[in-house]
């Protein structure tokens, strides 16, 4: 599954435009802060070092307009972080429950799992046996705030 998939966090651009700008996709100022150590970055797909400059910001992850294009918030490092490995679902996410939505080619939410720790790998494998799906968001299940969006290879 892991060379089939790709794991996608906010795109270099958007980051580049949020971190330029210093405002983010609702206009608010980017205020940078120290990490505590623990907050889930999804420009790196990693957990936040303590001590590393980091920002909650506003940051829509869907292109397309309509019902499900909201603006959730998000950690981001406030300066240059690592890429993500793309080819495999992100070790500090496995353990974590999670809401899978899966979506078609325009944009529309074809189902939603509930996938409990350690099982979003073997649900994501399963939403992808249906050729209509797209792309899937995993997104936390407290806040309901987007983590990362999984799209096949290619």
């Amino acid at each position: 599954m892991n060379a089939e998939l790709r794991y996608e966090g906010v795109p270099g651009s958007a980051l580049d435009r949020i971190r330029c700008n210093r405002h983010d996709d609702s206009g608010n100022s980017v205020v940078p802060r120290r990490s505590q150590g623990g907050e889930p970055l999804r420009c790196c797909l990693t957990i936040a070092a303590a001590g590393a400059e980091i920002a909650l910001v506003a940051y829509r992850p869907m292109a397309v307009g309509g019902p499900y294009a909201e603006v959730g918030p998000v950690f981001v490092h406030t300066l240059d972080c690592p890429e993500p490995d793309t080819g495999s679902f992100p070790i500090d996410f496995r353990d974590r429950r999670a809401v899978l939505r899966p979506y078609d080619a325009n944009g529309q939410m074809l189902d939603g799992v509930l996938a409990e720790a350690g099982t979003a790998e073997t649900e994501l494998k399963r939403l992808f046996e249906d050729a209509a799906v797209d792309s899937v968001q995993v997104r936390n299940v407290v806040a309901g705030c987007w983590n990362f969006t999984v799209r096949r290879q290619g």
